[in-house]
């Protein structure tokens, strides 16, 4: 498996690391971006503003909206298998979990990944890489989601808690982390500087 899962989007540190997870240069890797967890907020000037960044550092990214593809399946995994990359933002995590069930890219996205393709995720989507999705629910509200599925895709069994030097967030992802490892998850802990970076059995910690 080869996952790059931060708090916040990509930074030069991250974008040197997605380098050597896809093996290319950024401009050869054709990444597959999906937005939808932040679907359950109305603020398209960030979403704007956030494909515009990826591509001023070089990123050549083709918007998939999840939205589009209900009850075509074989649609979206043609699609899906035309990546490199997925990327994925931050947003909801339990309306995310729940549209990749619905549209089965959940089932499309693990298989691409464990045949090579590299999962990118930020916030809420590195949450979504891991096993359970329990905890978050202080900062995220599960009823965002059609169908609310407590478990993660299982790309990674850490469980990833972003943003925990964040003055907003901070406070409830470092509970979310803390009763995570009650219950026997493996958590790592992410600044909104860090990624962790995981290609097989080596796990790096990029950034400060």
């Amino acid at each position: 498996m080869k996952l790059l899962l931060s708090s916040l989007g990509p930074s030069p540190a991250h974008d040197a690391a997605m380098v050597e997870l896809a093996g290319r240069p950024l401009e050869e890797v054709r990444v597959g971006y999906i937005e939808n967890a932040y679907d359950v907020y109305d603020d398209p000037a960030s979403l704007e503003e956030g494909r515009e960044e990826l591509r001023r550092s070089g990123y050549d990214i083709d918007l998939v909206d999840l939205r589009d593809w209900r009850g075509d399946r074989d649609g979206l995994a043609e699609l899906l298998g035309l990546f490199d990359v997925f990327l994925l933002t931050g947003g909801n995590p339990y309306y995310l979990r729940s549209l990749l069930h619905l549209t089965g890219a959940d089932a499309i996205i693990t298989e691409r990944v464990r045949e090579g393709a590299v999962y990118a995720g930020a916030s809420a989507a590195a949450v979504v890489a891991g096993p359970t999705l329990r905890h978050f629910d202080e900062l995220d509200d599960p009823r965002e989601a059609e169908v609310l599925i407590w478990e993660g895709l299982g790309l990674t069994e850490l469980v990833i808690a972003p943003h925990v030097d964040n003055a907003d967030f901070g406070d409830g992802c470092r509970r979310a982390a803390d009763l995570c490892e009650a219950d026997g998850f493996a958590v790592r802990r992410l600044t909104d500087a860090q990624a962790l970076c995981i290609d097989g059995t080596t796990v790096q910690l990029v950034g400060p």
